[in-house]
């Protein structure tokens, strides 16, 4: 009889622990399904989310091209017009006409004048809140203060980083230009030109959703600036300020018997870009 209620206890033991066994293993095995299946799931509506806001970028950031394009298009054609549609792309345009400040100085020998000082404005899209980082990457230009070279863009595209977003911005740096003349009573003459889109004449504002921007060329001012310079002179340099960053090019000057006239031309072109119905 001993035997049998240990056969009995030991059989009724082991079923018991099969018994546990079963429902706990199951219950591993779902909790780690489950496991599993959240974080699949959390990670692919990362990376759906991930995606959307990089086309948003993009779809921003081609507006933006399209924007600088139509400025650029008409800066020297006064009268001409451009309009741009803008899409929800999850942020808003700021016009800020008192931003991009510059200043043009330049030297000759021991003297310097000043040709230009005053804001050039520009145009800028707060991103939306988003994960992905573009500060620091240029879409067109660089960080060049002023340029001397035909091929180089005078747009300036760049993502920066803003008070609490991202900011795609568009302004312009001046290029110049130089030529030689002939002689004028044994003076050869120099002709420098400097070329600046300009636009502070838009009015502040910030537009978010749809809406339309109207680029508009209102005109082209010129100032002339004539100095006369020994022989002894050989280049003159010009130095911008613009926004905080500083550059210098060098222009070389060429002289007559008597020495040289330089010609300073500062070529100003008048952009309006606003908000429109269409």
């Amino acid at each position: 009889m001993a035997e049998q209620k240990m056969s009995r206890n030991l059989y009724g033991g082991l079923s018991f622990k099969r018994g546990l066994a079963t429902p706990v293993s199951m219950l591993i095995i779902f909790f780690t399904l489950t496991l599993m299946s959240t974080i699949t799931y959390y990670y692919a509506v990362s990376r759906v989310e991930a995606r959307k806001e990089g086309l948003k970028m993009v779809a921003a950031e081609e507006r933006m091209l399209d924007l600088e394009e139509a400025i650029s298009s008409s800066a020297w054609s006064p009268g001409s017009t451009r309009v741009i549609y803008f899409s929800w792309y999850g942020g808003e345009l700021r016009i800020e006409p008192t931003g991009n400040f510059l200043k043009l100085n330049v030297t000759m020998g021991d003297s310097s004048e000043v040709l230009f000082n005053s804001s050039t404005g520009l145009v800028l899209y707060r991103l939306p809140f988003t994960r992905l980082s573009g500060v620091g990457r240029w879409l067109l230009g660089d960080k060049r203060a002023i340029i001397n070279m035909s091929s180089a863009y005078q747009a300036q595209v760049h993502i920066e980083l803003g008070d609490v977003r991202q900011e795609l911005r568009v302004s312009y740096r001046p290029l110049v230009s130089s030529s030689v003349g002939g002689l004028v009573d044994g003076r050869r003459v120099n002709n420098i030109r400097i070329y600046i889109i300009n636009l502070n004449e838009s009015q502040a504002l910030s537009s978010g959703g749809e809406f339309h921007s109207k680029v508009h060329c209102s005109g082209v001012s010129t100032r002339v600036h004539t100095y006369n310079l020994t022989s002894s002179e050989s280049a003159v340099s010009i130095t911008a300020t613009l926004n905080g960053s500083e550059r210098t090019v060098e222009v070389p000057i060429t002289s007559g018997p008597s020495g040289s006239t330089v010609r300073f031309e500062v070529l100003v072109s008048h952009i309006e870009v606003k908000e429109v119905s269409v």
